[in-house]
């Protein structure tokens, strides 16, 4: 028996405009959207449990752990929605 999903939510996050840019034209590409990717992304980890990617921190590229901790706060609006 299939899910019965009888209700959808808005799923807001912020991605910056180039990035967003170089993702709707390889969706564009392919014939679809990358909110429609999105969805896809999201309902493969709720089927499956795992992510569909491989990640792992490339050697060229260090994390830089307290920048990225910087924009996160920065872009944490949730008091707001």
């Amino acid at each position: 028996m299939g899910h019965n999903w009888s209700m959808t939510v808005l799923f807001r996050c912020r991605i910056e405009k180039p990035l967003l840019d170089k993702a709707n034209k390889v969706t564009d590409h392919l014939g679809t959207s990358t909110a429609e990717m999105v969805r896809i992304f999201v309902a493969q980890i709720a089927r499956t449990g795992k992510v569909p990617l491989k990640l792992q921190a490339q050697s060229d590229d260090p994390l830089d752990v307290e920048r990225r901790n910087r924009m996160l706060r920065d872009f944490d609006d949730s008091e707001g929605w």
